[in-house]
């Protein structure tokens, strides 16, 4: 064995473990050698002498070629090079993107690398397997309330509230969780949360406070389950707001107010500078509230419906692989649920707002270019002419 230098740090120390940085933003990796390189995919997670492992890995790289080539190179002049379209043993990538100097092979090794790392969180993140009914019970909660009588739609409670628009978004779909992951620090499924929400549009900044404080009222919307740095407020300005208030007559009611008084009003309470929280891929003129709220989740535990009593086999066919309950806790066998908090998004938007996220800047689709841009940079990294090789 050759004895390794203690000294210089490697950057994958320097700038992940101790700086923070993300390992996708590495320019290379280290490993030399066809039996490290097995190594590193057996700690990564995959045991490439198994070939059910080893099938998952080949698919996720053949998806990774297929999404630089579809998305992130669209619109450019290149294409994946055909020695690594046509490669054979996905290990190899992890030894040319050691290469010393970096050759341009190496360079896109290292950007297949980059998009396999981001599928292989996408396609083992636990909640995706359960999305439909987690969309069932978060969505639940909205829909006990949410009514529409012809065009319109209201919130109907104990109060009405008019909106002008409702939309949900019921799941992400592999592509958009790719982009939305690649330009993220962490670059983990599971800081995505994105994955469900649902989008009321009022007519102004007053119909926005009203629709936020009916969720209040009826226990849609916990304050208790918000993620205070997923909160992000982008048309209220919060000085006005609690100035009027403090203003208000005991018995005062919204609709006393005249067109000219709530216009008015509006123009008060709308907030004067953007807020430095804005996502950097927003547009200037994205205006919104917005926030992620989580809900308990309740599923049927797994243990109670596929294994017995301990030492008992599983009840259904083909669950081999709860066979042996003995490994698993008592406490766990026990539960006859399944139970996690899930995080999904809010938006409140006025009418103006929402019309200008239909198209322009705001609109989604130039949302999804800057995102799509972004990832391309990052993936690229040294292939790209702007980017110094």
């Amino acid at each position: 064995m050759t004895p390794q230098p203690l000294f210089p740090m490697p950057p994958e120390v320097t700038r992940v473990v101790l700086g923070g940085g993300s390992p996708i933003d590495l320019d290379g990796l280290r490993i030399h050698a066809p039996e490290d390189a097995r190594d590193f995919a057996l700690n990564y997670g995959y045991d490439m002498g198994i070939p059910a492992q080893r099938a998952h890995v080949v698919r996720v790289f053949e998806d990774a070629v297929d999404f630089l080539e579809a998305v992130v190179l669209d619109g450019t002049d290149l294409h994946v090079p055909p020695d690594l379209q046509e490669l054979e043993d996905p290990l190899d990538l992890l030894l040319w993107a050691s290469e010393r100097p970096r050759s341009l092979r190496g360079r896109w090794a290292c950007a297949l690398l980059r998009v396999m790392h981001t599928l292989f969180h996408v396609d083992h993140n636990v909640n995706l397997r359960f999305l439909p009914e987690i969309q069932r019970q978060v969505f639940e909660r909205y829909d006990r309330y949410l009514v529409r009588e012809g065009n319109q739609w209201l919130l109907r409670g104990a109060y009405e509230v008019p909106l002008v628009a409702v939309e949900r978004k019921e799941n992400k779909d592999r592509v958009s969780m790719l982009l939305k992951m690649l330009h993220k620090p962490e670059n983990v499924a599971e800081t995505i949360y994105d994955q469900i929400g649902i989008r009321l549009v009022a007519e102004d900044q007053l119909g926005v406070l009203m629709v936020i404080r009916f969720l209040l009222d009826h226990h849609v919307l916990m304050p208790t389950h918000i993620k205070p740095s997923r909160s992000r407020n982008l048309m209220i300005d919060m000085q006005a707001l609690e100035t009027w208030m403090e203003a208000l007559p005991p018995a005062f009611c919204i609709q006393d107010l005249s067109p000219s008084e709530r216009l008015e009003l509006n123009r008060t309470l709308a907030a004067k500078r953007p807020s430095t929280e804005q996502n950097p891929f927003s547009s200037k003129d994205y205006s919104a509230v917005q926030f992620t709220a989580r809900t308990l989740i309740r599923l049927p535990s797994p243990w109670s419906q596929g294994v017995g009593a301990p030492g008992t086999p599983a009840k259904e066919p083909g669950q081999t692989h709860l066979a042996d309950p003995a490994r698993i806790p008592m406490l766990i066998q026990e539960q006859e649920e399944f139970t996690f908090f899930f995080a999904h998004e809010v938006q409140v938007m006025e009418r103006s707002g929402f019309q200008s996220a239909q198209s322009g800047p705001a609109s989604h689709s130039e949302y999804k270019q800057r995102q799509r841009d972004a990832a391309r940079r990052r993936v690229l990294q040294g292939i790209l002419q702007e980017e110094p090789c």
